[in-house]
């Protein structure tokens, strides 16, 4: 962890600190507060310089992105750092971030994420004249290769199996929405009536009501169930009545796949799966996902599909 981190900033005890000549100055409890401050405290070098633009950078993300896209862009940020830990934001050109992004090639979609973070950082610092241009502006992104994985019912069946109570009535519940599971994670008591389930996507900020229908009335009960001593303000809750972390329903995703012995399964499929079966089924599959436009929801179902083929009919003599 402390070598992800800017430089003379170390992570203890869930604490980050400032270490100069054996000296440890206490800087925040959280990465973004942390890295604040030690622009704040450093704001005399080039990484001074630069920690204080990616941290003006954050503060205005944080108002602008989703808080998925912010979270990642906050992990971006140490590696920026400390990638560029001798530089000031004046002195990094196209060819610095071109290399940069080159060491991170082997996952282009890291490399993706760095790329845009430091796009975004950029923009800022044009329009509030720390630089003239953007350097990030002409470098080209990395192609990713398209996922086609489906989960078959068969494969659902196996992992649903081995999930916990928790995870397969979150399972059930992505499937039959096709929500993320951000989104499902984040339901609230107060988004659910007579009439559906009310979401506002995290991602994309799109509002969807799935209609109730005796299937999702039948998992919401059973979410319900599972902590019905306490109650939370989302239906999927801990013990305490706190929204149960993403960290910890992977956990149990990747240990109930393990055991299934389904392999190169993402929790994120089962959105997949429910658009190309709610497709398949005549149903508006695009309002289901919340996609805002055609072209993008066809882009996504194209490499979960197998196209049909007719046969000829046998020649006969």
């Amino acid at each position: 962890m402390a070598r992800s981190l800017p430089r003379w900033m170390h992570e203890k005890h869930g604490a980050y600190y400032l270490v100069r000549r054996n000296k440890w100055h206490r800087l925040a409890g959280n990465l973004h507060d942390a890295l604040v401050e030690y622009a704040r405290l450093t704001s005399g070098g080039a990484q001074g310089a630069l920690g204080e633009l990616v941290s003006k950078a954050l503060n205005d993300m944080k108002l602008t992105v989703a808080s998925s896209t912010f979270k990642n862009y906050t992990t971006c940020s140490r590696r920026v750092l400390e990638a560029f830990a001798e530089f000031n934001p004046q002195q990094i050109r196209p060819h610095h971030v071109a290399r940069f992004l080159d060491d991170n090639k082997s996952t282009p979609s890291m490399a993706n994420l760095l790329r845009s973070f430091l796009k975004g950082v950029f923009q800022r610092a044009v329009r509030w004249g720390v630089v003239d241009s953007n350097p990030v502006r002409d470098i080209d992104q990395f192609k990713t290769g398209k996922r086609d994985r489906y989960i078959t019912s068969d494969e659902y069946k196996r992992i649903r199996d081995n999930a916990t109570l928790t995870l397969a009535c979150l399972m059930d519940l992505a499937y039959i929405t096709g929500q993320r599971m951000g989104d499902c994670r984040h339901i609230r008591y107060a988004d659910i009536s007579e009439a559906g389930v009310y979401v506002k996507q995290q991602k994309t900020g799109a509002r969807v009501l799935i209609a109730m229908t005796p299937d999702l009335e039948e998992v919401i009960s059973r979410a319900k169930m599972l902590h019905q001593s306490v109650k939370g303000l989302t239906l999927f809750h801990k013990r305490d009545g706190a929204p149960i972390p993403y960290g910890t329903l992977y956990h149990q995703w990747r240990k109930a796949c393990d055991l299934a012995k389904v392999e190169n399964a993402n929790f994120h499929d089962i959105r997949a799966a429910a658009a190309t079966d709610a497709k398949a089924q005549g149903l508006d599959s695009m309002t289901l996902l919340g996609h805002t436009t055609e072209s993008s929801h066809k882009r996504y179902l194209r490499s979960k599909e197998t196209k049909v083929a007719m046969p000829n009919r046998a020649r006969k003599s």
